[in-house]
This record gives structure tokens, C-alpha cells and sequence, in this order.
């Protein structure tokens, strides 16, 4: 896109309007590659659970076709066994065909470009698995990449309104980020160095704080204060468009009446807090 002496501020939003769109659509495409990789592991459960209870199916189906005259008191204890192991098998399917119909949902949300409602949200459960979608996309265009997730979860947290394809981005947005610290230290470090992101929550009265932390390369003091200023980046060109953060802020604090800040150490880790209403 390229702007001319006779260009308007009018004509500016627009550009700046439609990099805001191309930076959604670039997002949606990571969130998809992460997607692909994080869907495996409940389809492989469903598939695994479902074959395995076909085949306790066929045994108890062996067991109630004898009369039961024949039938002794071992039969019907193993009838017993099979049908509590088919039940368990079947919460099992249940419980990850609903972690595919959100994963499926939460794709769904990031499409839609209508205004963000807010709704009842399972917040650990929304930064678990978007971070995780987050993490996979990463691996998706780096397969060596690695780094350990670690949820230090408040129980008492769960359900918060917030508008969950927006509040999923913001999460894919600070953990991407995190990604990128880590691995550059990575890159840097003597052997030995383990890299982690730290994901925590905690209710503070009628607030909820959430904490983003890596032990990353970190971010010098002066550019901390630039970080949620629309198009700056850290990353080199080609790596990011600077729009990440930015809209992160305006997500946390006007659509969600939240609060955001980071605090860094060069060299050693960075940590972002966000505190919304709970």
C-alpha cells in the first residue's frame, strides 16, 4: 500500500484499517496451524475409546446371549466390570468431543467480525487451551522449537465475562510473544538453559489477575514504554507488524475495563499482568 502527497487522514485510517484486518487474517492463519496440531489428541481419544468400547460391546453382548440359567455369578460380575469400563469409556469420548466442538468454536470466533460480547467464560480452561494453540502454531512453522507451559491455575476463578475469540487473541498474542523470547535466548544460551512460560491466575477480591511470564531474552527499559504503541515492534522486519500489542491493549482495556503492564529484565525474563473485572 503506498500513500501519496494527496493522501487524507481519512485515507490513512483506511490503510491503517485494513493492516489491522491483514494482521487479524495472519493470526487466524497461526491460530489454524496450531489447530491442526493440538485437534490431534482429542480425535486420537475419541477414535481409541471408541474402537475399545466396540469391542466391550461384543463381550457383553457374548455374555447376554447365554440363558441365564447358564449364566453364574462370574458372568455377571464381568458383565458388571465391562459395562462400568464402557461408562467410563464413554465419558471419556464425551469429555474430548467437547474439547474439539471449543477448540472448533473458538476458530469460529476468531472469523467473525461482528462487536464482542461478553459472555460466562471458563477463564483457566480459555488460557490453557489457547496457549497451548498458541505453542503448537509456533511448532508449526519450527518443529524444533520446544518450550515448557506451566498453568499455575486459581480454582476460584471460574467463570469470568469476557468476549472469548478477542480474550483467546490476547492470549495467542502474549504467549506468540513470549515464544519468540524464549527461542531467541535459545538460540544465544549455553546448553543448559531450560525455556518456560509461566501462565498463572488468581482472584483479588471482585478482580481477576492473570500473569504471563517467560524467562526469555527480556526487553530494555526504554522500549517497555513503547510496547503497546500501534505498528512498534521488537522483532526484526518480516517478523511481526507491530499491531499485536496494540490491539491486546485495546482489547484489555476497552472491550474487557481491564488493566494491562509489563515488567522486564534484560537478559532474564519478562511478565505481563492483566486484571480484569472477575
Amino acid at each position: 500500500m503506498t500513500m501519496g502527497a494527496g493522501t487524507t487522514e481519512q485515507d490513512i485510517e483506511l490503510y491503517q484499517q485494513k493492516i489491522i484486518e491483514l494482521n487479524k487474517l495472519a493470526e487466524i492463519g497461526q491460530l489454524s496451524a496450531g489447530i491442526l496440531h493440538e485437534i490431534k489428541n482429542p480425535v486420537s481419544f475419541v477414535n481409541n475409546f471408541s474402537r475399545l468400547s466396540q469391542g466391550l460391546v461384543s463381550e457383553i453382548l457374548d455374555i447376554c446371549q447365554r440363558p441365564l440359567s447358564e449364566m453364574t455369578e462370574t458372568d455377571i460380575a464381568d458383565e458388571k466390570d465391562l459395562l462400568e469400563t464402557l461408562s467410563q469409556n464413554l465419558i471419556k469420548i464425551n469429555e474430548n468431543g467437547k474439547r474439539i466442538e471449543r477448540i472448533i468454536q473458538g476458530m469460529l470466533a476468531q472469523t467473525r467480525s461482528d462487536a464482542a460480547i461478553l459472555e460466562p467464560t471458563d477463564l483457566n480452561q480459555l488460557l490453557e487451551e489457547y496457549s497451548k494453540l498458541a505453542y503448537q502454531g509456533v511448532r508449526a512453522e519450527d518443529i524444533a522449537f520446544n518450550v515448557m507451559l506451566k498453568f499455575n491455575f486459581d480454582p476460584e476463578i471460574g467463570c469470568v465475562k469476557v468476549a472469548k475469540g478477542e480474550f483467546g487473541r490476547v492470549i495467542v498474542n502474549l504467549v506468540n510473544n513470549a515464544c519468540y523470547a524464549v527461542n531467541e535466548k535459545s538460540k544465544r544460551q549455553a546448553e543448559g538453559y531450560e525455556p518456560v512460560i509461566e501462565i498463572t491466575t488468581s482472584r483479588i477480591g471482585q478482580e481477576v489477575e492473570i500473569k504471563i511470564c517467560d524467562n526469555g531474552i527480556g526487553i530494555p527499559e526504554d522500549i517497555v514504554a513503547k510496547l503497546f504503541k500501534p505498528f512498534f515492534t521488537t522483532k526484526p522486519q518480516g517478523k511481526g507488524t507491530g499491531l499485536g500489542l496494540s490491539l491486546t491493549y485495546t482489547s484489555v482495556t476497552d472491550t474487557h475495563k481491564g488493566s494491562i503492564h509489563v515488567t522486564s529484565v534484560v537478559g532474564e525474563k519478562t511478565e505481563f499482568t492483566i486484571v480484569i473485572p472477575g
